[in-house]
């Protein structure tokens, strides 16, 4: 899922504006999260996204001696919903301006069985910040044994040069609550912002878990949709 793969790079919460400041967080760095986090009671996410963890910080990369800001926001939930929608509204990038907040457009450039490489274009304005992106990502698919699947983006080309790096994963799987089988959704997103504004970090820092929990519903809604037409 490369929802908002905009938006939380925008709507931050640093864990240090002090350059060099770097996170001790094993998800900082990682691609994708697979798996349902170690003591999450399902039968409480159930239509409520969560968050499990988030973690901005502000750095001076030495190579270019640039201002960046990295960092991640972990989001989990459960929905009555049958994970083939989930995966079928994941799946369908051509679609992502019509249901997921601030991608304005969104370009298929390629596409086989199980990648897709996508031009977006995406934008915001909030509380006097306007801020867009240009971007290639280039999406895979992946169908596990387990009955899982895993949704998986990562930036090939920043066309604005906005970013240095970024990655986004929606991990599902099917769980069964109460007798009932629903679908467990794990979105993350790893932004990697070059030289970002004070007025990023400091106005918008509060949204980071909000912004990412409606992303989750947006894709929910969006699954919902398409099952009740079917």
């Amino acid at each position: 899922m490369v929802a908002a793969a905009f938006l939380t790079a925008i709507i931050v919460m640093p864990a240090s504006a002090n350059p060099g400041a770097k996170s001790p967080a094993p998800e900082a760095s990682a691609e994708r999260l697979y798996g349902i986090p170690e003591g999450v009671d399902l039968k409480r996410i159930v239509g409520k996204p969560r968050l499990v963890s988030t973690d901005y910080f502000v750095f001076r990369d030495a190579a270019s001696d640039e201002r960046r800001l990295g960092g991640y926001v972990d989001i989990v939930a459960v929905y009555d919903i049958p994970m083939e929608y989930f995966l079928e509204a994941s799946d369908d990038f051509a679609s992502y301006p019509s249901f997921v907040p601030y991608i304005i457009e969104a370009t298929i450039l390629s596409k086989s069985d199980s990648t897709s490489r996508i031009r977006y274009h995406s934008g915001i304005k909030f509380l006097g910040i306007s801020v867009s992106y240009d971007s290639i990502f280039e999406a895979t698919v992946e169908l596990a044994p387990d009955g899982s699947a895993m949704v998986g983006s990562r930036l090939v080309e920043s066309l604005d040069d906005a970013e240095y790096e970024h990655y986004t994963s929606t991990y599902l799987c099917p769980v069964t609550i109460e007798g009932k089988t629903m679908t467990f959704v794990r979105y993350f997103n790893r932004p990697g912002i070059k030289r970002p504004s004070l007025g990023m970090l400091q106005v918008l820092n509060v949204f980071a878990s909000g912004e990412g929990k409606r992303q989750v519903e947006a894709f929910a809604d969006e699954a919902a949709r398409r099952a009740a037409s079917r």
